[in-house]
């Protein structure tokens, strides 16, 4: 219990603390949260990945297991989540719904600030990396699961819709410059990197005003509870038995775990709202998985440290 309370002290509540302040702030004065998002993917998370992976002290050759680990997960996750839809007989629009939540974790705003807190520095470069990856499966395979038929584009088109936003190409700027031991000029790099360093503080405020944005209807508590459990529960606990399956480094299986442990992306709902995939329901599940986080990330980040 001490280890859990010390934690939630210095891990998760300064997290909550931060996302708090801007679900209240926008409460009262009604920000414009789609301009603060807007600037975030657009301007200070690339300026943050791009200094923090051009400075990182670690071989590139070290993010490849994160790499590969992360598209075996992605591939996996996602019949789980769908089997437990057919499992409960719910309706068929709930399959890819349920797949998408289980996998697809808010590893950006809410897990780097969090591998920030609960790991080494070093970390960061596979967090980073985790990031990319996420929003490239996201906009092609979660695309192809949640679009309808009719409205499915090429791979192409949605391969192209990763790199809409700096985030990817930010990523392997990042990676090139440290590959190739590049420096920046003072005038370029100072810049980005004051840029870089209000990522954390600032994301984990725009996730709580956007929060405050979402209202939630009559939702089935039922399947409700499911999502959550799928995500907070089954997911980091499938990712750590594949974590131990494929021989991966227990300190990177922490990581691994954690960062699956991380609430539903909020990227997510806007795909819920595109192709009516029960946009007010996802909306619930993000908040309520938000909400819940702080005991059920605290719990993982222990049992990892324990175990």
């Amino acid at each position: 219990m001490e280890l859990f309370i010390d934690i939630a002290i210095n891990v998760t509540l300064p997290i909550v603390a931060i996302a708090a302040l801007g679900y209240v702030m926008q409460t009262r004065i009604k920000l414009d949260v789609a301009s603060i998002n807007r600037l975030l993917v657009t301007v200070i998370m690339p300026c943050f990945l791009v200094h923090f992976l051009a400075s990182a002290r670690q071989p590139v050759s070290e993010i490849w297991p994160v790499a590969y680990f992360t598209v075996v997960q992605f591939l996996f996750l996602i019949p789980v989540g769908w089997l437990a839809s057919l499992a409960f007989g719910l309706p068929r629009a709930f399959g890819p719904l349920l797949a998408m939540a289980t996998v697809y974790a808010n590893v950006g705003n809410y897990g780097i600030p969090l591998v920030q807190l609960a790991f080494p520095s070093e970390f960061l470069l596979h967090q980073s990396v985790i990031t990319a990856l996420m929003t490239i499966l996201m906009v092609t395979v979660g695309t192809w699961l949640l679009a309808p038929s009719e409205q499915q584009a090429t791979f192409a088109s949605r391969l192209a819709k990763a790199f809409e936003t700096p985030i990817v190409p930010a990523v392997m700027l990042g990676l090139v410059l440290r590959g190739f031991e590049i420096r920046l000029p003072q005038a370029i790099g100072t810049p980005i990197e004051l840029l870089g360093a209000t990522f954390p503080p600032l994301a984990l405020f725009a996730m709580g005003a956007q929060l405050a944005t979402r209202t939630a209807g009559a939702v089935n508590i039922g399947r409700l509870s499911l999502i959550l459990m799928l995500k907070l529960v089954v997911a980091p606990a499938v990712t750590w038995g594949l974590a131990i399956a494929m021989g991966m480094p227990e300190e990177l299986s922490d990581l691994l775990v954690v960062a699956a442990a991380t609430p539903i992306g909020i990227l997510l709902a806007l795909f819920c709202v595109e192709y009516a995939r029960e946009p007010k329901f996802l909306s619930t599940a993000i908040m309520m998985s938000t909400v819940l986080s702080p005991f059920t990330v605290t719990a993982w980040v222990m049992l990892t440290r324990v175990y």
